[in-house]
């Protein structure tokens, strides 16, 4: 099975950004194909671990994976792969 991991990229906010997201402190965005908001996926993270996370988008705390809130944490995201079924 080939997985298709997908990296976490970051960018620096616009002045438009910042002044939004002011109370957040945030100074980057992702720039990059992001999970559905409770959507479950593989994750791979510095520290050379896998395991299945849920993306969540909180409209006032921004998007952050469940588990490892500090994404920075986070590398790389893949969907998960259809269970198998037996006959």
């Amino acid at each position: 099975m080939i997985i298709d991991w997908i990296p976490i990229k970051y960018r620096p906010l616009t002045e438009e950004e910042r002044d939004n997201m002011d109370f957040l402190g945030c100074e980057e965005m992702y720039d990059c194909s992001l999970p559905e908001d409770g959507q479950e996926v593989l994750i791979t993270t510095k520290y050379n671990t896998v395991c299945i996370d849920v993306f969540c988008r909180d409209g006032d705390d921004g998007c952050y994976f469940e588990t490892y809130c500090d994404d920075y944490d986070v590398i790389a995201w893949a969907e998960l792969p259809e269970p198998y079924i037996s006959d």
